[in-house]
């Protein structure tokens, strides 16, 4: 296995219209990554797009764009006149049961209900939205089109005095968010924040069971939570896939940072090479590992 970093040839991304071609474009990188694998008919590739002065620091050579971290069977074709400079290493991770790693990743988090898969935050804002609207009474007065907007408009409106007593306790009950409470003033704030905790309590149990199939537990700190931090909620659409009439073509993905301990080195090779979740032909699934204090 190699692990690559691939950059777009500053001179050619400053003089071209490559920058605005490539803009939210996850279909067209993923088809430029393609081509540093000429020989493969399949993908055998993860990919993670970041941005080039974030990762690499101030140059005169580093600007805005963007850099591919690349977890590949085979070494990326750097080709005579390449859109790329690459750099490639082997990458064999030594692994042990109990080692602990911190680690970066992009995901599309969905789960499966009724048949049908769902976007993991979306779906617990739904449920929690759906839970309060049932739990108030609220469910006669809701007009024939619904979705979260309607929702949260109706709970502001109806949901007074009891709905805010509520969120207040659903708040001080959740150990991550305790302690802003005195920070948080007025009903529409309040929802936002416990939407927030059921989101980030969603997102973390999913992760949890992610945890079981590929070989590793999340670490807890010193308050007993797990250490895990989630962030850059993106939807991301794929205008090259035809959906149905009213229909969103396309995938979201969240940005995770945290620390592990490996339980099933095995396992978690295969989760290295192979990636995590879906979405990985788009830049999703590549679990970028460190050891701790390593930066």
């Amino acid at each position: 296995m190699y692990f690559s970093r691939v950059r777009i040839r500053p001179d050619i991304y400053k003089s071209s219209q490559l920058a605005r071609v490539l803009e939210g474009n996850v279909y067209g990188c993923h088809q430029l990554l393609w081509d540093l694998f000429p020989e493969q008919d399949k993908r055998t590739f993860l990919y993670r797009e970041e941005i080039a002065r974030e990762q690499l620091g101030s140059s005169p050579t580093v600007r805005g764009e963007p850099v591919y971290y690349i977890v590949s069977q085979t070494k990326p074709v750097e080709a005579e006149g390449s859109l790329f400079k690459v750099e490639s290493k082997e990458y064999d991770p030594q692994l042990t049961v109990g080692q602990r790693l911190q680690f970066d990743c992009r995901l599309n988090p969905v789960i499966s209900r009724q048949g049908k898969k769902h976007d993991v935050a979306m779906d617990a804002q739904l449920q929690f939205l759906t839970s309060l609207i049932k739990s108030h009474g609220l469910e006669s007065t809701l007009p024939a089109k619904t979705d979260k907007g309607v929702y949260k408009k109706l709970l502001l409106e109806k949901g007074g005095a009891a709905l805010e007593t509520e969120l207040t306790e659903l708040l001080s009950e959740d150990r991550n968010y305790a302690e802003r409470l005195g920070q948080i003033s007025g009903l529409a704030d309040k929802l936002e924040w416990a939407i927030k905790a059921r989101v980030d309590q969603a997102l973390e149990n999913w992760m949890i069971k992610q945890g079981v199939r590929c070989g590793f537990e999340l670490l807890a700190g010193d308050d007993g939570l797990p250490k895990l931090q989630n962030s850059t909620h993106a939807w991301h659409g794929l205008q090259q896939k035809t959906a149905k009439k009213g229909e969103k073509s396309g995938f979201s993905s969240v940005d995770f940072t945290g620390e592990l301990q490996i339980t099933d080195p095995d396992k978690f090779r295969q989760t290295l090479f192979g990636g995590l979740g879906r979405a990985k032909a788009f830049g999703c699934g590549l679990l970028m590992v460190r050891r701790p204090g390593n930066g």
